[in-house]
């Protein structure tokens, strides 16, 4: 398992060398085995424990047990204890949900102030199918039906590749103990109903589900990304911008196959559900004109030769948002994962166009995001002159609804990143870069 492991880390993950891991340790199996691969790899780690308080002394056991864990393994442990009961109270939120944000929010912190490199999570197999069938439940569509990913901003997992049981078969081998979290065999949580009541049924019927689900959520990624691929391509073929407005040629809507889905792809970024989008096909196939859909912010009309797409009326963009010094996530308007003091030395660029890798030392907080205005401009990565927006837009071919879904970062009055497309040159990393921030935009 070790040798698979490490593969796996390296695949999938991170190249480790030279890179300082914070392992979240809650005393299970997973978490467990997770730290002993690490250590034995002799991976420089170090581990986090949290306390949330809702389980009275079991809670209390867990953490002693990872005390004496980390104390026999000189592994460096972090701990920290929470009222979570009240932070969802006062929140609004589920205790699940609690649990995760006070949990990230103080291992993001530990990132900054210890200067490590990445939190490894002991997520595996059996939790990422588990999440496969929560989001079918809730409706995600295909991109809820891909399962976990191995790397997300600064959090890895490397055990993805494993089953609980292998997990567990490993903790035997090298007789290492874990704690059990009662709560866990408790159907109360919806994750636990998937867990003990849906799963068992499936693996009745196919003994090798678990490596058959697998298979088809990395088989689902690739579908996902290609359908979507494909329709965006496609978007730019028959979607034509016109004076404010989009037009979809019906010419073009009579060759799809399946027009209830090409369109829904089209037009759900609108606000229209898929409701809607059948009663248009039907006055498409009925040659219906004149009939109007509405959306909260756009309307159709379904014309003679033309579906006109147009907005209700002019939108507000004055809406600012603001990120601060010590700000690791941004959840409106729009998902940024934001990981600052990274180590210049021996960085490796990313060079998607969804992450930003900005010299930490020239920005002045907080950060502010916009919407786009006329007149804006910056100084696109890789251009000594400054371009305004609209012409960067133009180049770029972005559509009206591109455009209207474009967020500018700003550092005082610098556009210092157009979300998700390009970086300003101006705040580069150079030769002289000894502190970086990196923000991945989740689209």
């Amino acid at each position: 398992m070790n040798e698979r492991f490490l593969q796996y880390l390296h695949d999938y993950c991170v190249y480790i060398s030279g890179q300082k891991i914070l392992v979240a340790l809650s005393g299970g199996a997973d978490s467990v085995a997770l730290l002993h691969l690490l250590h034995t790899a002799k991976v420089a780690i170090c581990a986090a424990h949290c306390n949330f308080n809702l389980r009275g002394d079991e809670s209390d056991g867990d953490e002693q047990y990872v005390v004496d864990l980390c104390a026999s393994l000189g592994v460096t442990l972090y701990q920290r204890s929470f009222d979570t009961t009240e932070f969802a109270t006062e929140k609004g939120i589920s205790i699940e949900m609690a649990a995760r944000d006070l949990r990230y929010a103080w291992f993001h912190d530990l990132l900054k102030t210890e200067r490590l490199d990445w939190i490894a999570t002991g997520h595996h197999k059996d939790d990422s199918i588990e999440t496969f069938f929560l989001n079918l439940a809730r409706g995600t569509g295909i991109k809820g039906l891909v399962g976990m990913k191995p790397l997300r901003g600064r959090l890895i997992r490397p055990l993805l590749a494993f089953s609980r049981g292998e997990i567990e078969d490993y903790c035997a081998v090298h007789k290492l103990n874990y704690r059990t979290d009662s709560s866990n065999l408790e159907s109360v949580y919806l994750r636990n109903k998937v867990r003990h009541q849906i799963l068992p049924l499936f693996r009745e019927l196919n003994p090798s589900f678990m490596d058959t689900m697998q298979s088809n959520m990395k088989h689902m990624e690739q579908v996902s990304r290609f359908f979507q691929d494909s329709v965006k391509e496609l978007t730019k073929e028959v979607v034509v911008e016109q004076d404010g407005q989009l037009l979809i040629s019906l010419q073009h809507v009579d060759r799809f196959v399946d027009k209830h889905l090409v369109l829904f792809e089209i037009l759900q970024p609108y606000g229209f559900n898929g409701s809607v989008i059948q009663e248009l096909v039907e006055c498409i196939e009925n040659q219906v004109s004149g009939k109007q859909f509405y959306a909260p912010s756009y309307r159709l009309i379904k014309d003679r030769f033309n579906i006109i797409l147009l907005p209700h009326a002019e939108k507000q963009q004055d809406d600012i948002f603001y990120i601060e010094v010590d700000q690791y996530e941004l959840k409106q308007p729009v998902k940024l994962n934001i990981a600052s003091g990274i180590d210049a030395q021996g960085y490796r660029i990313d060079t998607r166009a969804e992450v930003a890798q900005l010299d930490e030392d020239l920005l002045n907080y907080p950060l502010t995001l916009r919407k786009w205005r006329h007149g804006d401009q910056f100084r696109p990565l890789g251009m000594k002159n400054f371009k305004k927006l609209s012409d960067f837009f133009i180049d770029e071919k972005f559509s009206l609804k591109d455009k209207e879904d474009t967020w500018l970062l700003f550092s005082g009055d610098d556009i210092i990143w157009v979300v998700g497309h390009r970086c300003d040159d101006r705040y580069k990393i150079t030769h002289r870069t000894q502190h970086i921030t990196k923000i991945h935009y989740q689209r």
